[in-house]
């Protein structure tokens, strides 16, 4: 006989040691990111938050947690994650220690260690509750994989490598040189 797993809300990890993400009441512990993982992070803000500045939008750096579902109440919420960026252009879903809704734009830095739960759980996450965008960034292959949200599900897909310039579907008018987000190849990171 199988043991069932024990479910979690964010009021169980919320003084957790570390920082946590909750998917469906199972907590995932984050791991400290690479310097790769870091500087495309870093990049990417730079380009978003100068775009979307003007626009009276805010981009949000991880670590700040994201209650997808606005409905639960804050402290039963069962899935709260932390997107390496989110962009938000509604202000007021923005408080002090978290967000409560989907953001317009997640970015998500793949690693080893979250690769499968951003291609899978969070794919369907986002989906689900209409993130807008979905840029997958894949440091090991320079790529970045744009997901565009249309009728209820993500439709849209391009891939954009570091010789590119991302254009999003979202928002036509923003446009990414990948050049520089990639560290150089040389480095030893």
């Amino acid at each position: 006989m199988q043991k069932e797993k024990p479910f979690y809300t964010y009021r169980d990890i919320e003084h957790w040691e570390g920082n946590w993400e909750l998917i469906d009441g199972v907590p995932y512990l984050l791991a400290s990111p690479s310097f790769e993982h870091q500087y495309v992070v870093g990049q990417l803000h730079l380009a978003l938050a100068s775009h979307f500045q003007a626009r009276g939008c805010h981009v949000i750096l991880a670590p700040f947690n994201v209650q997808l579902d606005p409905e639960e109440p804050e402290r039963m919420a069962k899935t709260v994650v932390q997107p390496d960026l989110s962009v938000v252009c509604r202000v007021e879903q923005i408080g002090n220690r978290r967000m409560k809704g989907a953001p317009d734009l997640v970015v998500e830095v793949l690693s080893p260690s979250t690769a499968l739960r951003d291609r899978n759980q969070k794919y369907y996450l986002y989906e689900k509750y209409g993130v807008h965008e979905y840029w997958m960034v894949d440091p090991s292959n320079r790529t970045i994989e744009v997901l565009s949200w249309q009728d209820g599900r993500f439709e849209q897909r391009a891939v954009f490598g570091p010789s590119d310039e991302l254009v999003s579907f979202w928002q036509p008018d923003l446009t990414v040189s990948l050049a520089p987000v990639f560290p150089p190849e040389e480095s030893d990171v």
